[in-house]
């Protein structure tokens, strides 16, 4: 199974990877829960080239924030619907507003 969902994510990444030759930004909707590290960390990689060599803006939503936080130069932050905060990840690391939404501080 690990084998066939390896298969479906890199064919996802192809489609992306040809759609942004006729856009400039891109909305990445992904599922990671359940990939192993070393495919999150593949993932990672060949977002951040796409990234580099054509220049593209990704929006992704994923609720795991070690990636997000890996991936992303600013992160928008949401609760309910409303954004609670906008920054860098270091910035939202530590805004005390995130950390009571999420970790009930």
């Amino acid at each position: 199974m690990p084998g066939v969902v390896l298969d479906e994510l890199w064919q996802t990444i192809g489609v992306v990877e040809r759609a942004l030759f006729a856009v400039s930004a891109l909305v990445v909707v992904i599922g990671l829960a359940g990939l192993v590290s070393t495919m999150l960390a593949s993932l990672k990689e060949r977002l951040q080239a796409i990234n580099r060599e054509v220049g593209a803006t990704f929006v992704v939503i994923e609720h795991n924030m070690d990636f997000v936080m890996d991936l992303c130069h600013r992160i928008m932050v949401m609760v309910e619907g409303q954004v609670l905060a906008i920054g860098t990840p270091e910035e939202i690391r530590s805004n005390k507003q995130v950390l009571d939404a999420y970790l009930g501080n």
